[in-house]
C-alpha cells in the first residue's frame, strides 16, 4: 500500500491497481477530493490524513442466488451470468456438501456465459470444476441459512470477509457466538472431533486461512464459542484481503426438530 505520493500538475489523477491504494497531493492550494473502488486522491498542499485505518466488509452465501458452474479457465468461470454483475463477491464450490472446495472472488468483467473475477482465493486447495455438483453463489446476505437438515446429507454455507488495512503489523478477524445452535432448550451439539460429519449431529466452521497460530480454524472443523477466536490474521498492510469461512452443520437420526438459530458475529483489528 503507497500511503502517500505527490503529483505535480499536470500528472495522471487516474492511477490505480488491484494491489495499492493511492493517496495524492494534486495541484498546488486547489482543494478536492476524487475516489474510487482502488484509490483516493485528496487535492491541496497538505492533504495526507488518514480518515480510515481499516475497511472490513463482510456477507454470507445467498442461496438464492446459487446456479450451476459448468467450467474454470484460470479466474474465468462458465456459469449463468443472470444477476451477477461487476463489483459483486462470489464464492465458487466444487462438489458441494462433504468435502467440498470453496474460493471467493470479486467479479471484474461478464462475459456471454463466464464471468471473470480478481482472483479466487481458496482455503489451500484449488476447486477444480467439472459440472457435476459445482456451484456460483453470491455472497450479498448478512445470515447464514442452512436449510432443511437431514441425517444422511451435511449442510453448508459460506461467510466471506474483505479487508483493507493501513496498520504496519496487519489485522485479525475474529468470530463469537451468543448461544449455541439452539431451538429453545434443543441445541446441535458443536464438534468435538474435528470434523463434521453426515450422519453424526455436529456445528462448526473451517477457515481459508491456513497459517493461523492462535486457533484450530485452519486445520480442522472447529466449534464456535461465545469467546473471540481467530479465523483469519495477516502481520501486515493489506488491500482487498478476501477470506471465509464454512459453517457447517449435520444431525443425527435422534436430532429434535426445530427451527435452530443463533448469532455470529465477525469483528477486524488492527495489530497495532
Amino acid at each position: 500500500m503507497i500511503r502517500w505520493d505527490s503529483v505535480s500538475t499536470g500528472g495522471s489523477d487516474t492511477s490505480a491497481s488491484a494491489s495499492y491504494q493511492l493517496r495524492d497531493t494534486v495541484g498546488n492550494t486547489g482543494i478536492g477530493n476524487g475516489s474510487s473502488s482502488s484509490y483516493l486522491l485528496r487535492a491541496g498542499y497538505r492533504q495526507g490524513v488518514f480518515d480510515e485505518v481499516i475497511t472490513f466488509d463482510v456477507a454470507s452465501q445467498n442461496n438464492s442466488s446459487g446456479r450451476a458452474a459448468t467450467g474454470l479457465v484460470g479466474t474465468t468461470i462458465t456459469t449463468s451470468t443472470s444477476g451477477l454483475a461487476v463489483e459483486d463477491l462470489i464464492t465458487l464450490v466444487q462438489d458441494e456438501g462433504s468435502g467440498q472446495v470453496a474460493a471467493i472472488g470479486r467479479i471484474i468483467s461478464v462475459g456471454v456465459g463466464t464471468v471473470t473475477v480478481d482472483e479466487l482465493k481458496d482455503g489451500g486447495v484449488a476447486p477444480v470444476i467439472d459440472g457435476t455438483n459445482d456451484f456460483v453463489y453470491e455472497l450479498n446476505n448478512s445470515s447464514i441459512a442452512l436449510g432443511t437438515l437431514t441425517d444422511a446429507t451435511l449442510a453448508t454455507s459460506i461467510v466471506g470477509f474483505e479487508v483493507s488495512a493501513d496498520a504496519d503489523n496487519g489485522y485479525v478477524v475474529q468470530v463469537f457466538e451468543d448461544m449455541d445452535l439452539s431451538d429453545g432448550g434443543d441445541v446441535i451439539n458443536d464438534v468435538l472431533d474435528g470434523a463434521v460429519t453426515i450422519g453424526s449431529e455436529e456445528y462448526g466452521g473451517r477457515s481459508s486461512d491456513t497459517t493461523l497460530a492462535a486457533s484450530t480454524f485452519d486445520t480442522v472443523d472447529t466449534a464456535f464459542t461465545t469467546s473471540f477466536q481467530d479465523v483469519a490474521d495477516f502481520s501486515s498492510n493489506a488491500f482487498d484481503r478476501k477470506d471465509f469461512v464454512t459453517v457447517k452443520a449435520a444431525i443425527s437420526s435422534g436430532t429434535a426438530d426445530g427451527n435452530y438459530g443463533h448469532v455470529l458475529s465477525f469483528i477486524v483489528s488492527g495489530n497495532f
